[in-house]
């Protein structure tokens, strides 16, 4: 769910304006790795 999330931002970088494409590039990578963290077992939420 998570990582879903995150690849969601990553791809509607381009297609709005509240953020730059580098911003939500950014942020989405970091969405998919936190929830590849938890995933993981690495954090627990």
């Amino acid at each position: 769910m998570v990582g879903i999330v995150g690849a969601v931002i990553t791809l509607s970088a381009y297609s709005q304006t509240l953020m730059s494409p580098t911003q939500c590039i950014t942020v989405g990578l970091f969405v998919l790795v936190f929830g590849l963290l938890i995933r993981e077992g690495l954090i627990s939420v």
